[in-house]
């Protein structure tokens, strides 16, 4: 693949140190050479802002990036930020061999989805492993049993972290651990019985 210099005389956008360049004519977040972690917030969108802000003429081409979340639940507690690609932007990973660097893990932090439901946001690239650090706000409440390490140690094991699962239509079972998975006879309520 040909190397391409984007912005080239163009200090005030390189002035902006960004971990990725945007290619608007391809749609492309190419992820800039060396670059192996990437934070969604900081890194993609709000480097997109500033794109589109240094120059006028960045505003004509499609948005890359949109996002929601970010409302208070309490004064000092947020929802969590979703990203989705918009109109058919991808994020690119720079190409391993040059320079005789080795493949290699990039890793994006942050709730990152494609518009188009179902659609990978990373352009696969041979030697290139993607993860995708993603999280959710869930309340959890830890009922009964011994002491809190003990309940942390049981979830570990039933999430398959440690110990062999046995896994049926009707149980999970881990080590002395099972749980027991019933539906209700009008499919309304599933319900999960620890024994």
């Amino acid at each position: 693949m040909p190397s391409l210099a984007f912005n080239y005389g163009s200090y005030d956008l390189w002035g902006l140190y960004h971990k990725v360049t945007f290619d608007a004519s391809n749609k492309l977040i190419l992820v800039n050479p060396g670059v192996t972690t990437l934070d969604v917030q900081s890194d993609v969108y709000s480097a997109w802002k500033q794109w589109v802000l240094v120059r006028s003429d960045n505003a004509k081409f499609v948005p890359a990036i949109s996002t929601l979340g970010g409302d208070p639940i309490t004064s000092t507690t947020f929802v969590g930020d979703t990203y989705f690609l918009e109109n058919g932007w991808r994020i690119q990973p720079w190409i391993p061999g040059a320079n005789g660097s080795n493949g290699y893990i990039l890793d994006i932090v942050g709730n990152i989805y494609t518009r188009e439901p179902g659609q990978n946001p990373v352009n696969p690239v041979s030697d290139v492993s993607v993860t995708l650090t993603r999280s959710n706000i869930t309340e959890t409440a830890i009922v009964g049993g011994n002491t809190t390490l003990t309940r942390l140690n049981e979830i570990w094991q039933i999430l398959g972290l440690g110990g062999t699962q046995t896994i049926t239509d009707t149980s999970i079972r881990v080590g002395d651990i099972t749980l027991t998975i019933t539906q209700s006879a009008d499919e309304s309520t599933t319900t999960v019985d620890r024994s």
